[in-house]
């Protein structure tokens, strides 16, 4: 009888648990799609995210940015979406994962993730020098331009293949009170204003 019971209350988990996942190397999504319309996120790793759900026409429905712990998770209810596609996008430091998520007839399910690498140049400034560190392993050539405050061009260079980009511009003797840093390599764009002075 114990067995008996035991084949069935397994059955029944297994039959009423239906998961889909999705995995990339810092989280993971979780989506039980027979049950009811959540999705859980794990976090593998410490870091700043930040959780972007769209809807139709791009309009952000659900947006969050906070310091997740390592071996962390958060639960999304869904409940309040309507039938229909969303997107759920995670940003850290790095990456950006995109996931597709389809609602229908109060099931969720999900697509694989869709990764882009961030394009995200540090800028530091320090003994009347600026650093530029870009961790980019996409290979996409990398243009850098630097305009003073009053829109000139004062510098303009392409670097091709370069997985660690580091340049240093001094800026000791410079006439210009501020520097605006434009740094692009394929469709995604990077600009920041330094304080010289």
């Amino acid at each position: 009888m114990k067995n008996l019971l035991k084949i069935s209350l397994i059955a029944t988990i297994l039959f009423t648990s239906v998961n889909t996942y999705a995995n990339n190397d810092d989280l993971s999504l979780k989506v039980n799609s027979a049950e009811s319309k959540t999705i859980r996120l794990s976090i593998n790793e410490t870091q700043d995210m930040k959780v972007t759900f769209y809807g139709l026409n791009d309009e952000i429905l659900y947006e969050k940015k906070g310091h997740e712990l390592s071996g962390s998770s958060k639960t999304y209810d869904l409940t309040n979406f309507p039938d229909g596609n969303y997107i759920m996008k995670v940003e850290t430091g790095l990456k950006s994962v995109e996931y597709q998520i389809n609602i229908e007839n109060n099931k969720a399910s999900l697509s694989t993730a869709s990764n882009k690498e961030a394009f995200k140049p540090v800028l530091t400034k320090k003994d009347g020098v600026i650093t530029l560190n870009l961790d980019y392993t996409n290979k996409a050539p990398v243009e850098i331009t630097i305009f003073d405050e009053f829109n000139n061009q004062l510098y303009a260079d392409s670097y091709k293949d370069s997985a660690k980009l580091v340049r240093k511009f001094n800026v000791d003797n410079a006439l210009s009170t501020k520097l605006t840093f434009v740094i692009t390599s394929k469709d995604q764009a990077f600009n920041s204003t330094i304080d010289v002075r």
